[in-house]
């Protein structure tokens, strides 16, 4: 022990000077008995000749909180998530599913979610194969109810994506009727137009530029209202059924248009119109 009490010794008389400590023999005598072989000589003493601090812990929350008691970064929960999944009068694109339903439902007594009752496919709705109910095409969704069997129907109201008007509310209320017949003459009473020939005074504030497909263009990007995507029958030339010879006439014609040649000097004799453009504009990107 007499050489690392002397190693311990020249140690403390080279670090007096810079922390300012006078090291006596009797300091040494006392780290002696504060140390063993095993400690490292550069660091046994060094906490209490710096005057290191022990501060102390104060407490940041005052309850326990739970590892999952946070709704984020949690898995989806492993239950059941039947029922309907859109409401009357709201739009639906063709292919969504309108009502989760199992294929075997318990009857459980006392229930208030009414999961245990099966909603029938009516106009424009399919069956998936566990029994949910799938849009066949792109609308407005209408309930209507069965009084002789007591069921609710699904039906789907086709038409384009406008805006739902205060004055149109009425046609998706839910109506009672007693056949599947009846349900089909109904809804076809019901609906706003044909959009195949169009509304006859135009649909209401439909959003512009053909419907966004998924990941075609910009990878999702594509909204209704983009400006730099236009509508098939605002771009030239137009998609008319014409024979070779016209079509290769009004396709020449649109060029040199494009290309800055005045329109006195383009063909002026050949003109192409179309007399009921004005019910289709804005309604081939929704079809």
């Amino acid at each position: 022990f007499n050489s690392v009490r002397q190693r311990f010794a020249g140690q403390l008389r080279s670090l007096a000077p810079a922390l300012s400590i006078q090291a006596t023999g009797r300091d040494v005598g006392l780290m002696r008995h504060r140390t063993s072989p095993w400690t490292p000589t550069s660091c046994a003493f060094l906490p209490n000749a710096l005057g290191a601090v022990r501060f102390k812990q104060t407490k940041r929350q005052s309850y326990h909180k739970p590892a999952r008691a946070s709704p984020c970064s949690q898995p989806m929960p492993q239950k059941a998530h039947i029922g309907v999944k859109a409401l009357p009068a709201e739009y639906c694109e063709a292919g969504r599913v309108i009502c989760k339903q199992r294929k075997y439902i318990a009857k459980n007594p006392f229930v208030t979610r009414k999961r245990h009752f099966k909603l029938y496919p009516g106009v424009n709705v399919k069956v998936m194969k566990s029994t949910s109910l799938q849009a066949a095409v792109s609308g407005r969704v209408k309930m209507t109810h069965d009084v002789k069997r007591g069921v609710l129907i699904m039906n789907i109201l086709a038409e384009p994506r406008e805006e739902l008007l205060r004055d149109d509310l009425w046609r998706y209320r839910t109506e009672h009727v007693e056949s599947m017949e009846e349900n089909r003459v109904l809804c076809s009473l019901r609906t706003k137009a044909f959009h195949v020939f169009g509304k006859e005074n135009g649909w209401v504030n439909q959003p512009t530029g053909p419907k966004p497909m998924r990941c075609r263009i910009s990878h999702h990007n594509d909204l209704w209202n983009n400006p730099t995507v236009r509508d098939p029958l605002d771009m030239e030339p137009f998609a008319y059924a014409l024979n070779r010879s016209q079509l290769e006439r009004h396709i020449k014609k649109v060029r040199q248009q494009q290309a800055g040649v005045p329109d006195g000097e383009n063909d002026p004799e050949f003109e192409i119109s179309d007399s009921r453009f004005h019910l289709f504009r804005g309604q081939s990107a929704q079809r």
